[in-house]
């Protein structure tokens, strides 16, 4: 078996699908692509899907329970007020590192309808949140690449559809994937917004960040 990867580079995504299915290839790709998904129908192997989704709602979800002063685990694995709950087939939380990974799945002949759409929220926690309950709080999230298809034109885009639901009002800043300069110097008021959701260009900047919260502060105590 061989991946598409190598045709794609050449031919394009489409033709490279339908080259392989034609030459009776057997392939099969990552990340659920609208591409790829689309092609199963038509003898493509299948691939995998990082559950996008359910990543763009944990992301979400853990600023929304900092922000609300509730347990971690509210609307992840114990159900919210809403309704909100993930089973513990799409997701884990790794202790010892302090975070939440959703898991692959196989996307196949067999399921593929219910990936058609990449930018759908995850049904079991696509419940409206109480305004009452959950006032709107302002976010500033970076995204480290905005040239990267994937983070673009998946990741983005169910952030997007999930902020409203979770009663959040982001203001999303798409870095050029080199510097981090390119994201913190449009960080030029952190002390207007509520929560701040950091994705490093390298992890090891995170001086980078850290000092400009460090000159907040010292502003907040003059």
């Amino acid at each position: 078996m061989r991946r598409l990867d190598s045709i794609a580079r050449t031919r394009g995504v489409r033709k490279a699908l339908d080259t392989a299915v034609e030459e009776n290839v057997p392939t099969f790709g990552y990340d659920a692509n609208a591409d790829a998904v689309a092609a199963i129908a038509d003898g493509y192997g299948g691939t995998i899907s990082q559950h996008a989704d359910v990543q763009a709602y944990l992301t979400l979800r853990v600023l929304r329970n900092a922000l609300d002063g509730v347990d971690i685990d509210t609307g992840i694995g114990t159900a919210d007020d809403a309704g909100n709950v993930l089973s513990s087939d799409v997701y884990k939380y790794v202790d010892s590192q302090r975070s939440y990974y959703a898991l692959n799945v196989a996307v196949t002949a067999d399921n593929y309808n219910d990936f058609m759409d990449a930018t759908k929220p995850y049904a079991p926690v696509a419940n409206q949140l109480s305004a009452d309950a959950h006032p709107t709080k302002n976010v500033w999230l970076n995204i480290y690449n905005s040239a990267d298809n994937f983070l673009s034109a998946t990741y983005q885009p169910l952030l997007q559809n999930y902020d409203d639901l979770l009663n959040l009002n982001v203001e999303y800043i798409g870095g050029d994937g080199q510097t981090e300069g390119n994201i913190t110097n449009r960080l030029s008021n952190p002390s207007q917004y509520d929560a701040l959701a950091i994705n490093m260009v390298k992890t090891d900047n995170a001086a980078s960040y850290t000092g400009l919260l460090d000159c907040l502060k010292y502003v907040q105590k003059k």
